[in-house]
């Protein structure tokens, strides 16, 4: 089947923090004037579509909130499809509850938190021990920047006595600006997974759910897209389970001696200019 769309991730593809990388405005010009769309398929949990939308006018990227495809987008329907009438505590940002909110029963932990007096100070015992008084059955953790210890005790009392834990996505870290990287989601599910003895499911790549939303919203199948990424174990992982071709783009987190060896499902390029150039547009 013909190619009629191309999936770029975020972080390290169109920017690093709050950078657009150099090529890919013009990139995704090229690639709408050839008649191909691009969707943004992104693991952060934090930003909802309109929030996106917003950063990639400020970056000069040409895209909208209808192709905009991130863990805040799906975790609200993922969880109404597949865990109906469970009580999910999220770890989150403001933008993540209120997008769950909209499909399932969520209580923000900051919140739940706030209301018992036990927020933004140090926890004493007596705390802790309100912390039994908690009843979910479902622990989802995404981004969260004000993340604290007693948000963290929360979560691991909870999976300790059976809530499931469920991660936005695995990504121990993301790049910024100065060639550094920061703590990303999956350093704070494997921190909670690891006290309380459980493996955690993710939500985002290289798990296909994202992979189904899109499907279901826009009709497009794995034969008609490519994807472009910069993480083998999240973005190149997500094609080769879809059955995508991928590019790996070397403008990310990802050392060079990391990335894969060029074969049939996958072709390790330097930047986006470069992947336009293979797809000639």
């Amino acid at each position: 089947m013909p190619l009629k769309a191309i999936l770029l991730d975020a972080d390290g593809v169109l920017w690093r923090g709050r950078e657009v990388i150099a090529e890919a405005p013009a990139f995704i010009r090229r690639a709408q004037a050839a008649g191909l769309r691009c969707l943004l398929v992104s693991n952060n949990a934090g930003p909802n579509r309109e929030a996106y939308s917003e950063k990639c006018r400020r970056l000069d990227l040409a895209l909208a909130p209808p192709d905009i495809y991130s863990v805040n987008h799906l975790a609200g329907p993922f969880m109404a499809e597949h865990y109906p009438d469970r009580r999910v505590l999220v770890i989150g940002s403001n933008m993540l509850v209120a997008e769950m909110a909209a499909h399932t029963n969520v209580t923000d932990a900051g919140a739940w938190l706030a209301e018992r007096g036990v927020d933004q100070r140090a926890a004493t015992p007596d705390d802790l021990r309100l912390l039994e008084q908690a009843e979910f059955d479902v622990v989802l953790i995404g981004i969260d920047v004000t993340v604290s210890y007693i948000k963290l005790c929360l979560a691991c009392v909870l999976v300790q006595r059976g809530a499931l834990l469920i991660g936005a996505n695995p990504d121990y870290s993301f790049p910024f600006a100065g060639g550094v990287v920061l703590p990303g989601n999956g350093s704070i599910v494997s921190l909670v997974a690891a006290v309380s003895g459980v493996e955690p499911l993710y939500l985002g790549k290289p798990t296909l759910h994202l992979l189904t939303q899109i499907q279901q919203e826009t009709g497009l199948s794995p034969a008609e897209l490519i994807m472009v990424g910069d993480r083998p174990e999240t973005d190149y992982v997500f094609a080769q389970r879809a059955g995508m071709f991928c590019y790996m783009v070397k403008t990310g987190v990802t050392p060079a001696g990391e990335m894969p060896q060029d074969s049939a499902d996958v072709k390790v390029l330097l930047t986006l200019n470069e992947v336009a150039g293979e797809l000639g547009i």
